[in-house]
């Protein structure tokens, strides 16, 4: 069990980029609120602070307006609901081993009462006194072992029994008639099992601290009685697709819930699926988000009112006179500039870069229901012909589906220059400059001139990768010193440069493979010692700085072959960094991992290669103005 008490902060974003932390709805939480502000370089007076968190929560006439109201009505609103304890009604006092019954946040559940369609529900599942420790932490060794006791039982549950009839019209005929007597009881059947009564035996830190009980008799095992329910045996044996009902998209976890258009499953289907196929899994989801809310709403457990005071704060409570808060448009955690940690500051990050943009959009200036979206996002992506083999990630189709829907918008870049080196490419719908490999002199030019960034990154150590005796060779580097580069580039040749996309990238090769596509074909790498010797293949284990100091070069017989004017390497140990910061292996077009789904299997980002003897190198490219 794990004590209940702590209660996370609100954070409210304003314009500008500031943030202001809210604790508490008292005047004096207010002012503590605004001094601790988190403030970006404008500036944002203290009376501006405090009006903002007034109006936030759904106050008018500012915070002077705000004082009175607390005490003339918002502390008498809280008495009469009886919130006098402010607790995390969203915490999980009983957590299971059981995936699926994840813990909600008050984002979530803010957006889900506050941006959602249809009715506002009265009651909310959050699981906040439910007992997942118990019969839902179990696994299908113990499921199977506590179901031995009555074999009826036993192939209901473990055949889906209940679910193949819901289903599929199963025909109960065939079954005994204790079995079709049990069925009969529907879902709420109590269940009497056996189980190993598990506070009798030691635990693994009692076995491996106690030398004494490492030597003594074997403990006797013994067993409990516990009754459960048909229901609740059903949702363990299909955890896996339990979880996709568990959500808070609709209806699912409210005391409005009746299975339909509000009701939300996490199922989707790429194009071309068959209908039956479809309909048989949206049955079967139908079947478990029915049996998911029967079993939620025997039980008092977990439950919260839901109590709103004003368009913008609701309050949830139990029954014991604790209560917690959600407020309009609130954030969970404080926005981080630095999307990359400490491999990547801010000021290095280039305009085409698109996910600090979006994110910090997606967090000051969208307000919605960010759970839904992402439901929706996945809907969309499968719909207009996606792949789960090439997935590109969430983040990814959530911007997609933003940019379809029209709610974030990608600044336009491009150029009607045409920079030295670099190649015209028509594609189907637009025209890139694209530009040959960088090399080593190229990538040395800017550390040179940015030694502020080679002081201070992170990653393989670029020397050793870059010793060749021809400095006119492709460069090796991470996919952050790329961006680094290419930040810098921009200023130097005002021009929006970038990484070539994935399908781009495929484009200008016309889908063709190199000679060396196989990997035992040639193009491999080789590694040597700093005094020279030379291995004949792959370096054994050793440190991380021994293996750093190795140097790794190409090899004498590097070829190349040329695609719309411009030059590829014609080696399966060579490798192109992409716009979606994964690498392509140059020969076969295949993943960093030597996989068929390039998007799907990206290495590290942090990493050249160099440990799987790969060299990664890039190109430049910017669209031209129409």
């Amino acid at each position: 069990m794990k004590n209940n008490t702590s209660v996370p902060t609100t954070y409210i974003p304003l314009d500008k980029f500031h943030i202001l932390p809210v604790t508490g709805l008292t005047p004096d939480n207010l002012k503590y609120s605004a001094k601790k502000i988190i403030k970006d370089r404008e500036k944002i007076s203290p009376t501006t602070r405090l009006n903002i968190l007034a109006k936030s929560l759904g106050i008018k006439g500012g915070f002077a307006n705000y004082a009175n109201e607390f005490q003339e009505k918002l502390k008498p609103f809280m008495v009469k609901h009886n919130l006098h304890k402010r607790v995390n009604l969203l915490e999980h006092k009983y957590r299971g081993m059981q995936l699926g019954y994840t813990q909600f946040t008050h984002q979530q559940v803010s957006e889900r009462l506050f941006y959602s369609k249809g009715q506002m529900p009265s009651k909310l599942f959050t699981g906040h006194d439910f007992d997942f420790s118990d019969v839902l932490a179990w696994d299908m060794h113990e499921l199977n072992a506590a179901l031995e006791i009555d074999k009826g039982w036993k192939s209901i549950i473990t055949d889906d029994i209940h679910l193949k009839v819901f289903r599929d019209g199963y025909d109960i005929a065939e079954l005994s008639e204790r079995q079709q007597e049990l069925l009969s009881q529907g879902l709420s059947a109590k269940i009497a099992l056996m189980v190993v009564d598990k506070s009798s035996l030691p635990s693994f830190i009692d076995f491996i601290t106690d030398d004494k009980a490492q030597d003594a008799t074997p403990t006797v095992v013994k067993h409990k009685e516990i009754v459960t329910t048909a229901a609740e045996l059903i949702l363990v044996k299909n955890h896996n697709t339990v979880s996709s009902c568990y959500n808070l998209l609709g209806d699912n976890l409210c005391d409005t819930y009746c299975y339909g258009p509000d009701s939300e499953v996490e199922v989707y289907f790429e194009e071309g699926t068959l209908q039956s196929e479809i309909e048989s899994i949206k049955k079967q989801m139908e079947f478990f988000s029915n049996a998911l809310n029967e079993w939620l709403q025997a039980s008092d457990c977990g439950w919260v009112n839901v109590i709103p005071y004003n368009e913008n704060l609701i309050f949830l409570s139990d029954n014991s006179g604790n209560y917690d808060f959600v407020i309009k448009n609130q954030r969970d955690k404080v926005f981080t500039h630095q999307i990359y940690g400490d491999y990547l500051k801010r000021a290095d990050i280039p305009s085409f870069i698109e996910d600090y943009r979006f994110k910090r959009w997606e967090y000051f200036a969208y307000k919605g229901n960010r759970e839904l979206d992402s439901h929706l996002a996945e809907r969309h992506y499968y719909a207009n012909g996606g792949l789960t083999k090439n997935y590109p990630g969430q983040p990814v189709i959530l911007q997609n589906y933003y940019e379809a829907s029209g709610d974030y918008i990608i600044e336009s870049r491009s150029s009607n220059k045409h920079l030295y080196g670099f190649k015209k490419v028509r594609l189907a719908n637009k025209e890139l400059m694209v530009s040959e490999l960088i090399t080593i002199d190229e990538l040395n030019d800017f550390l040179h001139k940015n030694h502020e960034y080679f002081a201070t990154r992170k990653g393989d150590s670029l020397p050793p990768l870059n010793s060749e005796t021809d400095q006119k060779l492709a460069a090796t580097c991470t996919f952050y010193d790329v961006l680094a580069y290419i930040n810098w580039a921009e200023k130097e040749t005002n021009v929006p440069l970038r990484l070539l996309a994935y399908d781009e990238y495929l484009a200008v090769r016309d889908n063709d493979l190199g000679v060396n596509a196989s990997f035992k074909s040639g193009g491999f790498m080789t590694f040597y010692t700093p005094n020279g010797k030379q291995y004949p293949n792959h370096p054994p284990y050793m440190s991380e700085s021994d293996f750093d100091a190795l140097t790794l070069r190409f090899p004498d017989n590097l070829t190349c072959f040329e695609k719309n004017g411009l030059k590829f390497i014609d080696s399966n140990f060579f490798a192109e960094w992409l716009l979606e910061g994964v690498s392509i292996r140059s020969a076969s077009l295949t993943s960093f991992y030597g996989y068929a789904h390039v998007l799907r299997a990206s290495g590290p980002r942090d990493s050249t290669g160099k440990y799987k003897g790969v060299k990664t190198g890039f190109r430049l490219c910017y669209e031209l103005s129409q």
